[in-house]
């Protein structure tokens, strides 16, 4: 009978136990709207990256190289006297020899290629000023190179920074602009900005070659040229995710 009395108490004690073992109730999270702003800036290209070349061909392979030599060592003189002219450096010295193959005469062995001659080339870069460039090309043919194998023009390091920063800004601004739009139209208030990812949609521009000509030993004199910058478009994406509620 002592037992039977206390099965209740037992019982009641345990049912506020029971109760907070219950598992509470899941909040859920706000629903989100997922957005991608794009920003670009143009900005002006006022450094001109150049690289010169100097060849020499010949039959004996010394005559060559020293001819190929000469050449780059007056123009590398011109040059490092120039005070606008930033970052040269020489960025290709190649001697090779020439062959010719013979035509093979019936029922003999073909011969071997034999050496006809020697080529020489040597290129160096370097990066000025673009309205300095088109005087530097004319000196440097004047002083011994004979061929502009490449040439783009870019911003300076400091209005690429701005500028990819100013592009990073109107993104942000167009992400924002594109969720307010979409949940105005869909009656839809806004609540905040949950997520901001810009590591995606970086596009870095690539240079693309401006110029290239060639030119002979004894060629005249080239006149200057008149080179133009022109711009570079540089572009960021930001995506930002967004909270709503009904209105």
């Amino acid at each position: 009978m002592k037992h039977t009395r206390l099965l209740p108490l037992l019982l009641a004690a345990a049912a506020p136990l029971q109760a907070q073992m219950l598992p509470r109730p899941a909040t859920s999270e706000p629903p989100l709207l997922t957005v991608q702003g794009r920003g670009e800036v143009r900005v002006a290209n006022t450094i001109a990256v150049l690289q010169l070349g100097f060849e020499a061909a010949g039959p004996e392979e010394a005559p060559v190289r020293e001819e190929v030599t000469r050449r780059s060592q007056a123009v590398l003189t011109a040059l490092q006297s120039e005070e606008k002219v930033q970052r040269l450096e020489t960025t290709a010295v190649n001697i090779r020899p020439q062959f010719t193959q013979s035509q093979p005469e019936a029922g003999k062995r073909p011969q071997p290629p034999k050496i006809t001659g020697y080529i020489g080339q040597v290129a160096v870069s370097f990066e000025s000023p673009v309205e300095e460039a088109g005087r530097l090309i004319s000196s440097t043919m004047e002083a011994g190179a004979n061929s502009v194998s490449n040439m783009f023009t870019r911003p300076t390091d400091a209005a690429s920074r701005s500028a990819e920063n100013e592009a990073l800004t109107l993104a942000a601004q167009d992400g924002e602009a594109q969720a307010r739009a979409l949940l105005e139209a869909l009656k839809l208030k806004w609540s905040g900005v949950r997520t901001v990812d810009a590591t995606g949609g970086r596009f870095d521009p690539r240079p693309m070659p401006r110029a290239a000509m060639m030119m002979s030993a004894d060629a005249a004199p080239l006149p200057e040229l008149d080179i133009q910058g022109g711009e570079t478009v540089i572009a960021r994406e930001v995506t930002l995710q967004v909270e709503f509620a009904p209105q």
